[in-house]
């Protein structure tokens, strides 16, 4: 798993996590982020979308809109945010983040999308006529025009449960007449989701799905329509090293997203590309039972890429190192996830209160997790804590006591300085 990579490529970051929650200085139930990692990603991520002619949009669910990541991959050079929901546009709104594109998984809902527009999306995407109506009423009422992408899918579509929606390619030139006479709306191009697989092992490569079947019939449509395509968006998957099979496809706009953590499936098989793995989760062992140690839950939401999982236990790094990595049991079922059940072995030692660190492909939205932001654990610039967030990205100070969101703000600011 991701803890391989870190170990490889970011070693300093365990041994910093355990050394500040051993002092009481970051809570328990955190996913602890290298800045400085971030920073390698998004750089690798924009110098390869360049290289190809690629825009980029920063998918930040996967590290629930962190402002830190947000604002600095974007330092680094990647372009604008993508909101997959109108929690995550907000989070921009609360941040001072730009953002990009919305309307992708997640429609607005309709009481939110003048909300949604103040923030000035460069595209937003429908899925229906409805959305687009009110979409053109609330631009009339705010007095400007919104670019739309249109989503689609033709009857091979790939697409996950729960994920499904948009315009079936057949329904598309009704959807331009019914929009013909709207003057608030312009549609400039096509999305789908995925375009390209999820490799759950190494052996399986990334390649295209057939949503890109749907997407080239699409623009044939809207071309045959006279509508001038300035977007071809395609999402899914992408990391530096898939950048050139998407320009060879047709993008015009990508969407990266747990590549800039170096959480992407690939990063759990391989240590060796442009990203690495940027985050790691941190708990505490609370109690034994049997032959069993309890470690506190609350960021045990992953998409398992490996039959067994492990984590680091212990109170001080190298003789945490030496005794080896502790199974974490994964696979038990649990409606909430109260606890990790760790199973040691006859030789490894557990104490109450000891660290517990693991690495896995999450999505931090889904969690009840903080996120903790350091910045200089390269030793390229100062080691700092940055302001704690939790869940809902309510800043909070190390003794998880609220501060305001313009510190946080400010403290951004500086911290892009130092970049």
């Amino acid at each position: 798993m991701y803890i391989d990579n870190i170990l490889k490529n970011n070693e300093r970051m365990v041994e910093i996590t355990m050394e500040l929650h051993q002092k009481g200085e970051i809570p328990v139930n955190s996913w602890v982020i290298n800045l400085d990692q971030v920073a390698k990603n998004a750089k690798a991520l924009s110098s390869s979308a360049k290289k190809n002619g690629l825009s980029t949009y920063l998918m930040s669910k996967q590290h629930n809109r962190n402002p830190y990541i947000n604002a600095l991959a974007i330092k680094m050079g990647l372009n604008k945010i993508v909101a997959v929901d109108f929690q995550g546009a907000l989070a921009c709104r609360d941040y001072n983040i730009p953002l990009g594109h919305v309307g992708h998984l997640n429609q607005i809902p309709k009481h939110l999308i003048e909300e949604v527009l103040k923030l000035k999306p460069e595209v937003f995407t429908v899925y229906n006529i409805e959305h687009a109506l009110w979409i053109d009423l609330c631009c009339k009422k705010l007095g400007y025009k919104q670019d739309i992408l249109i989503r689609v899918y033709n009857n091979e579509d790939y697409v996950f449960d729960g994920q499904e929606g948009g315009f079936h390619v057949d329904e598309i030139e009704t959807f331009i007449n019914q929009i013909s006479g709207l003057k608030n709306i312009n549609i400039v191009g096509v999305t789908a989701f995925p375009c390209l697989n999820y490799n759950n092992t190494a052996q399986e490569k990334i390649t295209p799905t057939s949503n890109i079947g749907a997407v080239n019939r699409a623009l044939e449509i809207l071309k045959n329509s006279n509508i001038d395509i300035k977007q071809v968006n395609m999402p899914g998957n992408t990391s530096s090293s898939e950048m050139e099979i998407l320009k060879k496809l047709g993008a015009t706009h990508v969407e990266p997203g747990n590549a800039v953590i170096g959480t992407s499936p690939s990063h759990a098989f391989y240590q060796d590309l442009a990203e690495s793995t940027a985050i790691l989760y941190l708990s505490e062992i609370s109690h034994k039972y049997k032959d069993r140690y309890y470690a506190y839950g609350g960021g045990c939401y992953h998409t398992n890429y490996s039959d067994k999982m492990f984590t680091f236990v212990g109170s001080k790094w190298a003789e945490t190192k030496k005794q080896g990595m502790v199974l974490y049991n994964h696979s038990i079922v649990q409606d909430i996830d109260y606890h990790m059940q760790l199973i040691p072995n006859k030789n490894q030692k557990i104490e109450i209160g000891d660290s517990v660190i693991g690495a896995y492909r999450t999505q931090m939205h889904m969690t009840r997790s903080y996120q903790v932001a350091i910045s200089g654990i390269s030793g390229e610039r100062p080691l700092k804590v940055h302001y704690i967030l939790d869940n809902g990205r309510n800043p909070l100070n190390s003794r998880l006591q609220p501060v305001k969101h313009i510190d946080v703000i400010n403290d951004i600011d500086k911290l892009l300085e130092s970049y």
